[in-house]
């Protein structure tokens, strides 16, 4: 084999861009430092490294602005259902409170019994309604039944003026990981929600297709559409496709979105079953069931961070031994 000279000043190149990686200097990203193609290699490697970080850090900059954003307008969903709501019916009930001791201190037992019947009646109204509130914050049902009977559940409060919706189950149900299943509860919830707000739709369809390797969900409606954001982007303000794509990716999962203007949406998210193994193909590293997947050859495979699952990606037939 004959013998590969790398030069002292080239290795040492390697070696600073490397450490410009490490403190988060990415600006040399794609020059070139010598003529030998293995070098090459290693510095194409370090640059992949450092565009994902780059790319990580914009996109988490972006997403934590976007999260506050919705984080705020929840806080101000639910501070004025709470006003308008629970807070008015308690200062009712407060007043009914009062017509019943003024009926009593004028001798009218008969009434105030009469009132207090009517009460009873607004207080289970306002536990409902605040079942409800708690419901939407963390679903109890989804702990104590399952998924499918959460989303029936979720399905069933769309409230007056919703559109028709079925619920369709293909396939033996398989129970997901815990998170990968609060995930996907949470991506059903927001595109029912956006259903029944945006949509104008009169049908809408939930259908849940238990495959061999994973969970494949489709949401889909017949309203007036929209033009769909791009896969990394949020124009038009469309901060709940970003998260629902965001949360089907960390559970290892993808989710793709088809619409139009006047041609309806449909949503379809997949979610993988809880993987084997254990391991990152790539690095090694002890992965969990809920760690970034990728398919190859009918396989899946989950991986510690986005960078080794692109590297395999790339390159399968280096981490994936021959038959």
């Amino acid at each position: 084999m004959a013998n590969l000279t790398i030069d002292e000043g080239v290795l040492r190149a390697l070696q600073q861009r490397a450490e410009q990686l490490a403190r988060g200097e990415l600006g040399d990203l794609g020059q070139a430092l010598s003529d030998l193609p293995a070098v090459e290699d290693v510095r194409r490697a370090i640059d992949v490294l450092g565009a994902h970080t780059k790319q990580g850090l914009q996109h988490q900059h972006a997403y934590i602005a976007a999260l506050s954003t919705a984080q705020e307008a929840e806080r101000g969903r639910l501070a004025r259902e709470l006003h308008d709501e629970v807070i008015q019916q308690l200062v009712a009930l407060g007043h009914s409170v009062d017509r019943v001791q003024r009926l009593l201190e004028r001798g009218e037992p008969e009434q105030a019994v009469a009132r207090l019947r009517t009460m009873r009646g607004s207080i289970t109204a306002l536990v409902g309604e605040l079942r409800a509130v708690i419901g939407d914050l963390r679903p109890p049902a989804l702990e104590e039944l399952g998924l499918l009977p959460a989303v029936e559940l979720l399905l069933q409060r769309g409230g007056e003026g919703a559109p028709e919706v079925a619920l369709l189950v293909q396939g033996d149900e398989r129970r997901l990981a815990p998170q990968s299943e609060l995930a996907l509860f949470r991506i059903i919830q927001e595109a029912w929600s956006n259903i029944r707000r945006h949509a104008q739709a009169s049908q809408a369809q939930v259908a849940f297709r238990y495959e061999a390797d994973g969970l494949v969900v489709t949401v889909t409606d017949d309203g007036v559409g929209f033009a769909p954001p791009d896969e990394h982007g949020a124009s038009d303000g469309h901060w709940g496709a970003r998260g629902m794509r965001e949360r089907a990716e960390l559970t290892g999962g993808s989710i793709d979105m088809v619409s139009a203007p006047g041609q309806g949406t449909t949503l379809t998210v997949r979610i993988p079953y809880p993987g084997v193994g254990g391991r990152d193909p790539v690095c090694g590293m002890s992965v969990g069931p809920d760690a970034l997947g990728a398919d190859h050859a009918g396989e899946l495979y989950r991986f510690c961070s986005p960078a080794c699952r692109d590297l395999f990606l790339a390159h399968p037939q280096h981490y994936v031994a021959s038959a």
